[in-house]
């Protein structure tokens, strides 16, 4: 298996086989995005890493090409930021078919662990949907997860995560990483959040109504 690497330096990569090796994940290490680009038939990684602040807008085409041969579940394409991106940024990323946005300033074991949590969690949210339903009834007919991600509410992070179940009124968030909302509680509220559809992003603000590792949310509006 093959972690591609787009990173000016590429320290990162010679410290990231040291935690993934033994996973069977062999890091590929590019400083050109475009012989990154060039060389992916050959490499046909199942993990992309993409340093956004080096490169920030050779990614934008380079996804482009790779979700036309692969799924979100068959390539994994991760962008690494050196701060927390623009909720409308991040919601562009989400759009375009990035998996998930990781901070550089993690350690290279905390890095690598994120890494593989997202490679083993993200599944297909390939979405057939009709144009005369509604949010609610192209979610529950489909019955599979859609990417959801909004701002903590009072850190401003960045979470990322999964609805795995909505009937309109309620729905349950699974998150990514865990660990990014365990300080959330019953009655805090979540404003402005991306839900991605195939046919585009709607926006989703909700109310906390219970957080067991996942969040249970009272849908206030839907638009879009």
């Amino acid at each position: 298996m093959i972690l591609l690497l787009v990173k000016e330096d590429p320290a990162l990569g010679l410290e990231l086989r040291k935690y993934l090796a033994p996973y069977g994940v062999s890091v590929v290490s590019y400083r050109n995005p475009l012989k990154a680009f060039d060389n992916l038939d050959e490499t046909q990684p199942a993990i992309v890493l993409w340093d956004v602040q080096d490169y920030p807008r050779h990614w934008k085409i380079f996804i482009k090409y790779l979700r036309e041969e692969h799924s979100k579940d068959e390539a994994v394409f991760l962008l690494l930021s050196h701060g927390a991106p623009e909720l409308e940024e991040a919601s562009k990323s989400l759009f375009l078919g990035v998996n998930g946005i990781l901070s550089s300033q993690d350690e290279t074991d905390v890095l690598a662990r994120n890494i593989r949590e997202v490679f083993l969690r993200y599944g297909n949210f390939e979405v057939d949907v009709a144009p005369e339903e509604d949010v609610a009834e192209r979610t529950q007919r489909n019955q599979k997860p859609l990417p959801f991600l909004f701002r903590h509410p009072r850190d401003k992070h960045l979470v990322t995560g999964q609805i795995v179940r909505y009937d309109g009124r309620k729905a349950v968030f699974r998150p990514d990483f865990a660990h990014e909302v365990a300080d959330l509680s019953e009655g805090e509220s979540l404003s402005g959040g991306s839900l991605k559809l195939e046919e585009g992003l709607v926006t989703l603000d909700a109310t906390i109504t219970k957080n067991n590792g996942q969040l249970q949310l009272a849908v206030q509006t839907v638009e879009g």
